[in-house]
């Protein structure tokens, strides 16, 4: 049996994965800036026009106008944080390493998470709903609008689970400096 090697679980080892949380955060935020700036641009530009010069666009829906809250809330949450991931990043150590600053992190990612869950899920359900619907005149432009709908959403889900990502290594963060 002492042919194998055996490890000592009490001294701590410098192990490759903690190295790469700083890469992981920035990245993270990185992916989630990019989808929702994406479904932002998206967004905005989808309109369709009908044979009465009549135009439908995104804010024509409440649900719609919501979800675009939420894509700017999400990209100018992260865009405030990429500093700090970059810091994080080049010097392996936090910028502002207090406990209060990182509690602001966790629970800023917490109701980030929360709000473009609610703008994902809005836009989905309401572009889902909306199909079902059976229009009487121009019923194509309609659903032309609809199918170009789920774009910007593709790409918020997207955003949300790189968001995600973000959330639970703050999570991770917190805990590491508590302990």
């Amino acid at each position: 049996m002492s042919n194998y090697p055996q490890y000592n679980f009490d001294v701590k080892s410098s192990s490759s994965s903690s190295s790469k949380i700083p890469l992981i955060t920035l990245g993270a935020r990185v992916v989630t800036i990019a989808t929702l700036l994406v479904s932002w641009g998206v967004l905005q530009t989808s309109e369709v026009t009908f044979s009465n010069g009549a135009r439908l666009t995104y804010d024509y829906y409440r649900s719609y106008s919501y979800t675009l809250f939420a894509v700017i809330a999400g990209a100018v949450y992260n865009l405030l944080h990429i500093p700090f991931a970059i810091y994080f990043l080049i010097r392996k150590k936090p910028l502002i390493n207090h406990k209060v600053f990182r509690h602001i992190e966790l629970y800023g990612d917490k109701i980030i998470f929360g709000i473009l869950a609610t703008g994902a899920g809005t836009a989905l359900g309401a572009t889902m709903d909306l199909k079902k619907i059976v229009y009487n005149d121009d019923n194509s432009k309609y659903h032309d609008f609809l199918n170009l709908m789920y774009i910007p959403v593709a790409f918020l889900w997207a955003g949300l689970v790189s968001s995600g990502i973000s959330s639970i290594l703050s999570s991770l963060s917190l805990h590491k400096s508590e302990s």
